[in-house]
């Protein structure tokens, strides 16, 4: 019979920074047999057995593991900072969840990001600046670039001519960020937009930070640092898009 693992604890709304989180029970137990240590494993110390258990969790665990895609561009720094808080903020929810080993963050680069990478994940986090009034082109390359990759054509059944297409991605979840000067609502949109093609579930609205800063050309090239409650909100996101993922998984 198999063993049942645990459900996931519901994430509180906050999302708390309480510290680095304590090695899961797989680890533990690969760690007790000398699994993932350079050099033979010690067998006067444990078993066959318990050893080829420990490798059955572990390999049951990385089955189970869901990837969190976070998608980012930045020019000054601010959208970096982030996407550093929402990637944050989503391991400090599963934690809290007790669902660490569960979950992966891949970070991404606008310009690296693929299509593979896309279809593969569970989730999803979108970050980039608004520039002259529209996402970054960087970030807009990737949409261009994964957009059309994303959906399954279906044809007739050869008695009508019918064609159609739907999203591979419908209802998956998403949360979307924006760093921007005195606006940042028509790069918000456009992402939304693009989101909305691929049928994703928006998990809150979106994120607009607005640095307040003189819209001169000195003032928005210079480099920009994150407030700490704009911190705050996207660790939230990044906790609820996590939570998202988990929680279905446990459906």
């Amino acid at each position: 019979m198999s063993r049942q693992r645990p459900p996931c604890r519901k994430p509180t709304r906050r999302v708390l920074m309480q510290g680095p989180s304590s090695a899961s029970p797989v680890a533990s137990a690969a760690a007790g047999s000398g699994v993932g240590r350079v050099g033979r494993a010690e067998p006067s110390r444990m078993g066959i057995a318990p050893m080829a258990r420990a490798l059955r969790e572990m390999s049951s665990a990385a089955s189970r593991q869901k990837t969190l895609l976070l998608v980012w561009h930045s020019r000054t720094g601010l959208a970096e900072q982030m996407s550093n808080a929402l990637e944050r903020g989503a391991y400090e929810c599963a934690r809290q969840m007790e669902c660490g080993e569960r979950i992966v963050v891949q970070r991404r680069r606008a310009s690296e990001a693929t299509a593979e990478e896309v279809l593969s994940a569970s989730g999803y986090l979108f970050c980039a600046p608004e520039n002259l009034a529209s996402t970054s082109g960087e970030m807009l390359e990737f949409f261009h670039r994964c957009y059309y990759h994303m959906f399954d054509a279906q044809k007739g059944d050869g008695r009508a001519k019918t064609y159609s297409e739907s999203s591979k991605l419908i209802g998956r979840p998403v949360g979307i960020a924006v760093a921007a000067g005195s606006d940042g609502t028509n790069a918000a949109r456009q992402m939304e937009r693009i989101c909305r093609g691929w049928r994703l579930n928006p998990v809150a609205e979106s994120i607009i930070n607005r640095n307040g800063q003189p819209q001169t050309a000195q003032a928005i090239l210079a480099p920009k640092t994150c407030t700490e409650e704009a911190r705050q909100k996207c660790e939230e996101l990044g906790g609820l898009v996590a939570a998202s993922i988990l929680l279905h998984d446990e459906v």
